[in-house]
């Protein structure tokens, strides 16, 4: 009897690495196709911007379409039996190429990025000089299956000081026919030497309007007040977009704003109500969004009072008011002030464990006393 054929778990078909489209980024595009066309390929990227704003979704659109390209003694197309678009990194989701990149299947493909640490099951804080060391390993490797080697960083802020010199040296000595795409959303924090042997391409914010009607096309149940909110609150990031609406970040928004509308007399019922569900068992996350839409808010309050300008639209019913009543209850100053305490208060959650709902209540009873 023919051994029983051993099952693998198929990956989760989603991700930047499963993504077919690149929404706002044409440019960018653009740029690395000239660089191609030129014959004069740069052997190593630095694709920087906001987290969520596309690197990675660029990174994977580049590997697969050098990856594409056939050895030099293969005499079929760039993609092999798939007509290349001169002006588009675009291809198919069901070319082999795709799959075999996003499977990370592809012989002529790495992706460096934090490991699971075995001894805790965890992802380790940084990329080790381990994982550094087996790419070079691959590096030493002439390409199998195409042209090219590529190796996606991601992300260079992961790197720690051992595995960063390593990685320099790869980019001092690049090897034939090779590529590295590294993201950052730092990249100001990363050594100048590792900058400076890398062709860049950083990633602007995408506008608002971008945001509102991709979040329509992905999640068209979703209102038109909801896509604007959650395309106001995602500072130009698709990612975050995406996450407001998958999350519930804007009925969050909406909750707070609901107890801020009442100052500078704050529903006590609502805020327990809300200090409760953030307290929640396996809460932590919405509770980390809930402090980041606070302080986004109060970010945006500041603006608001600063330029005398209302804001439009309104996020929450009533925000404009509130905003006139807060600006002329205090100083700009002084709100700024209040909000390093509160903030404060709030990492200590995570540093010295402190209850979610104490630290939720604490802060807003502190909002509250600015109104006294």
């Amino acid at each position: 009897m023919a051994p029983r054929a051993k099952v693998v778990e198929a990956p989760e078909e989603t991700g930047p690495a499963w993504e077919s489209r690149l929404i706002g980024h044409d440019a960018a595009e653009q740029a690395f196709l000239k660089a191609h066309a030129s014959g004069r390929m740069p052997h190593a990227w630095l694709i920087s911007g906001l987290k969520g704003v596309g690197k990675a979704t660029l990174a994977y659109r580049m590997a697969r379409f050098l990856l594409a390209q056939p050895a030099e003694e293969d005499t079929g197309g760039m993609f092999g039996d798939l007509e290349p678009a001169a002006t588009s990194l675009q291809m198919p989701a069901e070319a082999r190429v795709f799959r075999q990149v996003a499977q990370r299947a592809h012989p002529d493909f790495r992706l460096l990025e934090r490991a699971i640490n075995p001894k805790t099951g965890k992802l380790r804080n940084d990329i080790g000089i381990d994982d550094v060391r087996a790419v070079i390993e691959f590096l030493h490797l002439k390409p199998s299956a195409s042209r090219w080697r590529v190796v996606i960083v991601d992300s260079a802020d992961d790197l720690n000081r051992n595995s960063a010199n390593a990685l320099l040296k790869i980019l001092e000595e690049p090897a034939p026919n090779t590529v590295l795409l590294l993201l950052s959303h730092a990249p100001q924090a990363l050594l100048p030497t590792i900058r400076s042997r890398c062709r860049k391409l950083p990633l602007q914010p995408l506008d608002d309007a971008v945001l509102a009607a991709e979040i329509g096309a992905r999640f068209p149940k979703t209102s038109a007040a909801d896509r604007q909110v959650a395309a106001l609150t995602a500072g130009g990031s698709l990612g975050q977009a995406i996450h407001m609406v998958e999350t519930d970040g804007v009925g969050l928004l909406r909750e707070i704003g609901g107890l801020l509308s009442g100052w500078p007399k704050l529903d006590a019922g609502l805020l327990h109500k809300l200090g409760d569900k953030l307290a929640g068992r396996d809460q932590g996350p919405q509770f980390e969004l809930a402090v980041e839409l606070l302080g986004w808010w109060f970010a945006r309050m500041a603006r608001a009072a600063a330029t005398d300008i209302p804001p439009d639209p309104e996020v929450f019913q009533g925000e404009a008011a509130l905003i006139g009543r807060m600006r002329a209850a205090a100083s700009l100053d002084r709100w700024l002030a209040l909000w390093e305490k509160v903030s404060r208060l709030f990492d200590r959650v995570q540093s010295v464990n402190l209850d979610r709902k104490q630290a939720w209540v604490a802060g807003f009873l502190a909002i509250e006393g600015l109104g006294r």
